[in-house]
């Protein structure tokens, strides 16, 4: 999180850490066949066409949030130049959650449930075009103060966080699942 505080210029930060997650996906996962793409080493873990799935399926919740928000800043909270970025404190406390330092499982709430193992096609592709809807929404961003634009979760309206706190948990939501992709491709029983 404190390379995103310091960042010079935080919006092309969060779109190089995004376009390292593309890459990352596509070097784990464009080769696979679907079969092991779906197969995880336990019914409780999840297969790496979860993992993805997942990371699409949260994106998709949030684009209509961003879509709202982002035009609301145009005419609230307009800047000339970028703002440095500045944690909320609810956002602080769910990029705690979400870090991939982070070892403790956290179950995904209902709404950002992947879909069932063995079950999922195109799971890379989804991720990939969900990416490049996320890298949109963060390029409108710029002339913005993300820092006081606000939205709500889409697990509950009672929890509210910057745009900024809400980029850099899809950056970080994004490393936490990829590592966890990654280690499922180098148990010793994956279908290689």
């Amino acid at each position: 999180m404190r390379e995103f505080i310091e960042a010079p210029d935080f919006l092309q930060l969060v779109i190089q850490r995004a376009d390292e997650n593309s890459v990352e996906a596509r070097r784990l996962a464009g080769e696979l066949t679907d079969e092991q793409l779906n197969w995880t080493s336990s019914p409780e873990k999840w297969s790496i066409a979860q993992c993805l799935d997942h990371l699409a399926v949260t994106g998709e919740r949030f684009d209509k949030y961003y879509t709202d928000v982002i035009a609301r800043g145009r005419e609230k909270w307009h800047v000339r130049e970028p703002v440095p970025y500045r944690p909320s404190f609810v956002g602080g406390l769910l990029l705690k959650q979400v870090t991939p330092e982070v070892k403790r499982r956290v179950p995904a709430p209902k709404v950002f449930r992947p879909g069932q193992p063995g079950m999922i096609n195109g799971a890379l592709e989804k991720f990939l075009k969900q990416q490049d809807v996320f890298l949109g929404f963060v390029r409108s961003a710029a002339g913005l103060d993300y820092n006081r634009i606000r939205l709500r979760s889409p697990v509950t309206p009672l929890m509210r966080y910057s745009l900024a706190d809400a980029f850099v948990v899809t950056v970080l939501h994004g490393q936490r699942h990829l590592g966890q992709a990654r280690r499922m491709r180098e148990n010793p029983g994956f279908l290689g």
